[in-house]
């Protein structure tokens, strides 16, 4: 029987890698890996991950804080707190908080959590450390990502 996770103010998993720093609220571990709830905080000026696709995760990401500009496709827009948005699996897409302060958004991946690749940027990229695309498209393909980079 699995047991209920109930993640509090102030609790969870903290990853900081580069200029974000990744909170752990339902950990793939709680879920047999079906689900993941992190808690995304960005610093202002981040351009984002590299645009990419996943084979089979689906992102649902809630704006608690700030603004996140989100990539879908060829497409960019600005959502602010309270916007919720769904990314299929297979859909290209990226965000960043270039033209806007430091922003919080709760991420839920699922058919399986992505705990491990956040685990795998926080080895990479110490916090404050700069961040190398190369190396986190790296990261990324070990993940069920695809970063676009592979593209052409």
């Amino acid at each position: 029987m699995k047991t209920p996770v109930i993640s509090l103010p102030g609790q969870g998993e903290v990853m900081p890698a580069g200029p974000t720093r990744t909170v752990v609220r339902v950990p793939g571990t709680a879920t047999d890996d079906r689900l993941g709830a992190v808690e995304l905080h960005v610093e202002a000026g981040w351009s984002g991950p590299p645009p990419h696709s996943h084979g089979e995760v689906e992102h649902l990401w809630y704006v608690l804080d700030g603004e996140i500009e989100l990539l879908v496709d060829d497409d960019r827009a600005t959502y602010g707190p309270g916007s919720c948005l769904y990314i299929p699996a297979g859909v290209p897409h990226g965000f960043a908080t270039e033209d806007s302060g430091p922003s919080v958004m709760l991420q839920v991946d699922t058919p399986r959590a992505l705990d491990g690749y956040f685990r795998d940027l926080v080895g990479a990229f110490p916090a404050g450390r700069p961040v190398d695309p190369v190396q986190v498209a790296e990261i990324m393909r070990r993940h069920d990502t695809r970063p676009l980079i592979d593209r052409g």
